[in-house]
């Protein structure tokens, strides 16, 4: 009887993580997906151009405004599974110390996997390396880079010229940037007037705070996240 409960029990605990290691894959192709959508001047106007789609409006303004969202709501996902599978895992070791069942060597591994930070060398990047970069590190980047282009967003023509400095002030500190359709001074998007002028409306100076807002709370989650991954203890 005691046999079958841990039995059951590490079956959710195997559940959970094989649960979060999937949706993390997942999603990790969804926000690397947007980065190269921000970056790539042929997926800019129209990344659905890719599988023989053609979407009008859809172009590279939506992955600069919702990047950061994506992000976060990524590693949203991720602490609320993990979050269970650390309840299960604390909650297995609980009853193991009461008495209640008994944990072989080999299923207290199973348990402890990912657990410990594990020595470095090609041994860790091969096990943990990638976790690590494909979980945690590319949703903030993602965000990151959306944040950045959209720092190159100007209201205008007239306003293409301005450098870096010039635009994060518009962006961050002007109050003239409230529901504006701005631009995005790009060759590719220039040579498709019809979708440079479908960008998503923007509504600086709160919107700018929020995207960066997004960023940073993204990267709190991301380490939060890693942490919990990899916990030690019950």
């Amino acid at each position: 009887m005691a046999s079958d409960i841990v039995e059951r029990d590490l079956k959710r605990f195997d559940d959970a993580t094989s649960t979060f290691e999937k949706t993390a894959v997942v999603l990790g192709f969804v926000n690397l997906f947007l980065a190269i959508w921000a970056r790539a001047p042929g997926l800019q106007i129209n990344p659905a151009s890719a599988v023989g789609l053609s979407v009008s409006g859809f172009n590279v303004g939506y992955a600069i405004i919702f990047g950061p969202l994506t992000a976060v709501m990524t590693l949203v996902v991720y602490l609320s599974l993990l979050r269970r599978r650390h309840l299960l895992r604390r909650t297995i070791l609980a009853a193991k110390v009461t008495g209640q069942n008994k944990v072989s060597p080999g299923d207290r591994l199973a348990l402890d996997n990912f657990n410990q930070p594990g020595a470095g060398g090609i041994a860790w990047v091969a096990d943990r390396g990638w976790r690590i970069l494909w979980y945690f590190i590319i949703p903030p980047t993602a965000a990151l880079i959306a944040l950045r282009r959209f720092c190159d967003l100007v209201p205008d023509e007239a306003a293409k010229a301005w450098d870096l400095q010039e635009r994060i002030g518009f962006l961050f500190l002007s109050l003239d940037g409230w529901q504006i359709r701005p631009l995005l001074p790009d060759r590719a998007l220039e040579g498709a007037a019809d979708l440079m002028a479908q960008l998503p409306y923007i509504y600086a100076p709160l919107e700018s705070w929020i995207q960066l807002g997004l960023f940073l709370f993204s990267c709190l989650l991301a380490r939060r996240a890693t942490l919990m991954y990899f916990a030690s203890g019950g």
